[in-house]
């Protein structure tokens, strides 16, 4: 029962709601059960990536500007990103709400000092249970 009362249930809860949020609007997708799996699979991929996020990204950074040359296009490819962005701002604005409720979710589980398998564990459970619930949501208003 103590570990039930270290669970930084706040954060989870928001991580479920933006995951809610995201499987409402993945069912008024032209195919909402192939969105809604490639939505799970990333939900898993990015419970792994958070149990090792990226530290050393200073050093891949810093070693890959030595020429003007790659300068220039790394600011365009950013440029044409940001036009990307703001042009899909419907799909960007909650995939940005989920990566930050995720992210407070595992500095919360970490503070918390629970272990990776099972912080893992329960990003993967909350983002799944989120996503079905969304979806059972969106059908459900769409009938």
């Amino acid at each position: 029962m103590k570990i039930i009362r270290e669970i930084p249930w706040a954060s989870l809860l928001l991580l479920l709601g933006g995951y809610t949020i995201f499987g409402h609007f993945l069912a008024d997708v032209t195919s909402p059960r192939l969105a809604l799996t490639i939505a799970a699979v990333t939900a898993f991929g990015a419970a792994l990536v958070f149990m090792h996020p990226l530290t050393g990204l200073g050093k891949l950074i810093e070693g890959r500007f030595k020429s003007d040359t790659l300068v220039i296009l790394s600011l365009v490819l950013f440029a044409g990103f940001i036009s990307i962005l703001l042009n899909w701002f419907k799909w960007f604005m909650p995939i940005f709400m989920i990566l930050s409720c995720e992210t407070l979710a595992r500095i919360d589980l970490k503070a918390a000092r629970i272990s990776e398998s099972a912080t893992c564990f329960w990003l993967t459970f909350s983002a799944w249970l989120g996503l079905g619930l969304g979806w059972i949501i969106g059908v459900w208003e769409l009938s």
